[in-house]
């Protein structure tokens, strides 16, 4: 069951990664809409762009950094915009920008580093820098966008299934480091999420729209409730 969206509005600053994806720019959306501020940041500088200016045609803010998040200096330089530009940060949302696999025994290797740096590297740095603001200020959440292939085996799945399997092990581990901090993490394992309520045949589809309510949902939980495992939607 997709739960309802909070009616609440809060003001906090959030990253959000992947942000070049349609799935980001939507959550970017609902979060903006109940008073968030945004930093969105990607590698595609048009699809930024068009997020971004649809969230101000709503009233909401929000600005975007072109970047590969390649490296712990490329990472600290957002982080460091987004301090200037809104004076804190509150969430930090990691959303995986692309799926690729194939058979482990023909698997590109070209291929799998690309996916590896993307899917699990990125928000390593990411959160490389930013939990120690958020340990200072006491007070923080992480949220992942992973896959439902973090919550089985799938054959040909190769680096993708690999990176989600490792995304979740990476958030439990800063759940246990950093819950003394007041910081909480969440991980979202969807299946595709389509722009689409129906397909073809009339089927549901599971939306980008209902991840966002999961995320707006989760991140407007009261704070002495904890982080949750892995949920699959």
């Amino acid at each position: 069951m997709i739960p309802t969206s909070s009616s609440a509005t809060f003001c906090k600053t959030a990253i959000i990664t992947g942000g070049s994806t349609e799935l980001a720019g939507t959550v970017a959306l609902a979060l903006a809409q109940a008073g968030v501020n945004v930093c969105l940041c990607g590698r595609q500088a048009d699809l930024l762009d068009i997020s971004v200016e649809r969230i101000k045609q709503t009233g909401g803010k929000a600005f975007f950094v072109e970047s590969s998040l390649g490296s712990l200096e490329e990472v600290q330089a957002v982080v460091n915009q987004t301090l200037s530009t809104y004076g804190g940060l509150d969430i930090l949302t990691l959303i995986s920008p692309f799926w690729s696999g194939g058979m482990i025994h023909s698997h590109n290797v070209k291929t799998w580093d690309l996916v590896m740096d993307a899917n699990l590297r990125e928000p390593f740095l990411m959160a490389r820098a930013t939990l120690p603001i958020l340990r200072e200020q006491k007070h923080g959440e992480i949220m992942a966008i992973g896959s439902d292939s973090a919550m089985g085996i799938y054959q040909q799945d190769g680096a993708y299934a690999v990176a989600m399997h490792g995304l979740t092990t990476l958030m439990e581990l800063i759940r246990a480091e950093n819950a003394e901090f007041g910081i909480r993490t969440h991980i979202l394992s969807p299946g595709l999420a389509l722009s689409t309520p129906f397909d073809a045949e009339g089927k549901p589809n599971l939306t980008t729209d209902d991840v966002a309510e999961w995320v707006l949902w989760l991140l407007t939980r009261p704070s002495r409730l904890r982080g949750n495992s892995p949920i699959l939607i």
